[in-house]
């Protein structure tokens, strides 16, 4: 085991996509098997240290980032242990794109993989990340199959799909815990937001998602698919926003079997490619899919392109093309943090999802404001889920608050519709009150009893998902 103490070393570890400040800690612990973990918890638990789970630093609410007490990195624990046709075996700390390399040697696919491919599996377990193909293929809780973790209290457990179920009272019952859910029950859309529950629902489930509140995840067993068939990729410059729902109902009805990604960029989004890809037509939006590498399916994308009177349309079916209309996509939130990081003007970002029946409606809500607050916004992301990011750049301490003031009006507006304040992106330490917004006052109370029969003492994570006062009070 490693132990870092050196302030210069420890740097690296209170950071992540957040921007989320005032991290600190006052060591490093960098364990390389399960049982130097379950030793550093009982450690711990003896001196009352809270204990931070590091992964691969790429969330966005300040997860991994400690405010006082250690810091467990899991980037020594990173063997793919085991590996075949249907299923792999990783610990903790293996890295995403490694895992797709070793996966494709054997001519196999691991579909939830996020965007950062920097990214631990072990913490997209932990967060239940979903990535560029979650249109076609869900979030990582589809493909868990077992967790091994070591609890808040220091006890290894192995969890199985499959085999520990709540009861009609709500308790899940086994030879090394009963716990029982939260009452509450989790959206059926895409949701990152608290611990996921529902009627009869899978203890492992309650694991996937629970942003390192219950114990540290040590490895995990997933399931793989068939190596994906080939693709190219299409963006459709559309002149107005005018036919966009038109447009997506179109595709949903007679596209979906073929489709893997499907993506929305706005004009005010497309301004910030300008500079990347100058040749992106004037007063447009753009819709962005991946599709079966078909010359039949091709020809029935360009007759949809001409109904709809698309201003230009982009096809990257060679690996050159493809990869650059790739890069089109990815660039897009990096250009953005790195415009107004440079401005050090604040972005608010909204993560929010919605059912289908009711997006065009929270569509719709975001555009008043976009029109009429006098705030830059811009608007993009995993359309084909119902889920935008909207993004609101303030520039002055009166549009900072009209803009806080219009995200909780979102969030609000968001919940009436059955939708979630988190589609992907999680809680951590910056979304607890949207959360209490979504479950109320008993939501989070749930949430905490939850914690408290996994990490009685509230040392994992804390802060994360709520404020440690509530479990204090509540101890």
């Amino acid at each position: 085991m490693i132990i870092k103490e050196n302030q210069d070393e420890i740097l690296g570890y209170l950071e992540d996509s957040s921007n989320f400040s005032g991290g600190h800690c006052d060591k490093v612990y960098i364990p390389e098997n399960e049982k130097e973990i379950v030793e550093i918890i009982q450690m711990c638990n003896s001196k009352n240290i809270p204990l931070t789970i590091s992964g691969g630093g790429t969330g966005t609410v300040g997860g991994r980032i400690p405010t006082e007490g250690s810091v467990i990195s899991l980037e020594k624990m990173n063997r793919i242990t085991d590996i075949r046709n249907d299923t792999a075996i990783c610990e903790a700390g293996v890295i995403i794109n490694q895992f797709l390399s070793e996966s494709e040697k054997i001519g196999r696919f691991y579909p939830p993989f996020p965007t950062e491919r920097n990214a631990f599996i072990g913490g997209n377990a932990s967060t239940n990340a979903s990535g560029e193909y979650s249109f076609r293929f869900g979030a990582t809780r589809r493909y868990v199959r077992k967790i091994r973790m070591i609890t808040g209290s220091g006890k290894l457990i192995e969890v199985p799909r499959g085999r520990y179920f709540a009861d009609d009272r709500g308790i899940i019952k086994t030879d090394f815990i009963e716990v029982k859910r939260p009452s509450y029950t989790t959206p059926k859309i895409k949701c990152s937001a608290g611990y996921f529950s529902t009627p009869g629902m899978d203890l492992i489930d309650l694991i996937i998602g629970s942003e390192g509140t219950l114990g540290v995840i040590t490895s995990v067993e997933v399931m793989l698919v068939e190596k994906l068939p080939d693709r190219f990729i299409m963006i459709f410059f559309l002149p107005s926003e005018e036919r966009m729902f038109e447009f997506l109902y179109d595709v949903k009805k007679n596209f979906i079997r073929d489709l893997y990604t499907l993506e929305f960029f706005d004009e005010s989004s497309l301004f910030f490619l300008q500079s990347d890809f100058p040749e992106i037509p004037g007063n447009s939006c753009a819709f962005y899919m991946e599709s079966v590498n078909t010359t039949e399916l091709m020809e029935k994308w360009l007759e949809l392109s001409e109904r709809y009177q698309a201003k230009d349309v982009w096809v990257g079916s060679d690996p050159k093309n493809y990869q650059r209309l790739i890069d089109f996509r990815h660039r897009l939130p990096e250009n953005i943090n790195s415009y107004f990081r440079k401005l050090k003007i604040t972005k608010i970002s909204l993560d929010i999802a919605v059912p289908e029946e009711n997006f065009r409606e929270l569509v719709a809500f975001y555009r008043r404001f976009s029109s009429q607050s006098g705030i830059r916004t811009v608007l993009f992301g995993h359309i084909g889920e119902n889920h935008l990011h909207f993004n609101l750049f303030p520039v002055d301490e009166r549009e900072k608050n009209l803009a806080r003031q219009i995200y909780i009006s979102c969030v609000e507006k968001a919940l009436s519709l059955g939708g979630t304040i988190s589609a992907e992106h999680g809680i951590g330490k910056i979304k607890y009150p949207y959360l209490r917004m979504m479950y109320g006052d008993s939501g989070i109370d749930d949430m905490i009893n939850v914690k408290k029969t996994f990490d009685p003492r509230g040392l994992m994570n804390r802060n994360n998902l709520f404020p440690f006062e509530l479990f204090f009070r509540k101890m």
